[in-house]
């Protein structure tokens, strides 16, 4: 009997290790990300007619800021616009953000509306958020997160800006009307980032952070649920 219960909290012990890297590998955080972002990373454009380069700026930031970069309080508008801007045409399809210390990659998706589960889709692939373009306003905001069917940006438009809010309080869903619905409906593109590589210099990685958190968390619920399917004896997660 003492045998079978070793042999059980071994094979337990391994499907929890088997467990915790498998949700790490498709584990989806964008609303918990955004929940860490600091208000102070999201801005304000300086002038009219620069949305897209504001709103590519607040994404340079969160990027950085969510994979341990201390550097990403420095991104701007100038900043963003050597890396994404032709002046007198707008913002490019594909551009790159090179430093000493991040090479991101970003690209362009072109829409004819998306669905909200399509849109949750990207956000649950790019936690750092997308700059989402509606061109029939034409706007871009940053979009940061959702939660439950509820999808929340960062408007670079100056009467709402420098703050998380709800899609549906944008320019784009006040321009178009109907809300959130509205703006899912006329969306022509998002940017998101296609490939990342950034030099982490804070004590905390925020990102990591959270997929431990979240990882743990499923853990503890799976293993603890009424009849668990791992064992009829548990071991304490922290034992």
């Amino acid at each position: 009997m003492q045998i079978l219960q070793k042999q059980r909290r071994i094979l337990s012990i391994l499907l929890i290790t088997i467990l915790c890297f498998g949700l790490l590998a498709s584990l989806s955080v964008p609303a918990q990300a955004a929940e860490i972002l600091p208000e102070s990373l999201y801005m304000e454009q300086s002038r009219g007619g620069i949305c897209t380069m504001t709103s590519a700026a607040m994404l340079l930031r969160s990027a950085l800021y969510l994979n341990g970069s201390s550097h990403w309080s420095e991104i701007g508008e100038s900043e963003a616009a050597n890396a994404c801007w032709l002046w007198g045409q707008g913002i490019m399809f594909q551009w790159s953000f090179e430093t000493d210390y991040a090479s991101i990659q970003v690209e362009r998706t072109e829409l004819y509306g998306i669905t909200a589960d399509e849109l949750k889709a990207v956000l649950d692939e790019h936690p750092e958020g997308i700059e989402f373009y509606c061109g029939g306003v034409p706007h871009a905001v940053f979009l940061t997160d959702y939660e439950g069917d509820t999808f929340y940006c960062a408007d670079p438009a100056p009467y709402n800006s420098c703050r998380r809010i709800p899609l549906a309080d944008s320019w784009n869903a006040y321009r178009l009307g109907g809300g959130q619905d509205s703006v899912l409906r006329n969306a022509t593109a998002y940017w998101a980032v296609t490939e990342m590589a950034v030099t982490a210099d804070m004590d905390e990685i925020p990102l990591d952070a959270v997929r431990a958190e979240a990882v743990m968390t499923q853990a503890k619920q799976l293993l603890r649920a009424e009849n668990a399917w791992i064992t009829d004896t548990l071991l304490p997660l922290d034992a």
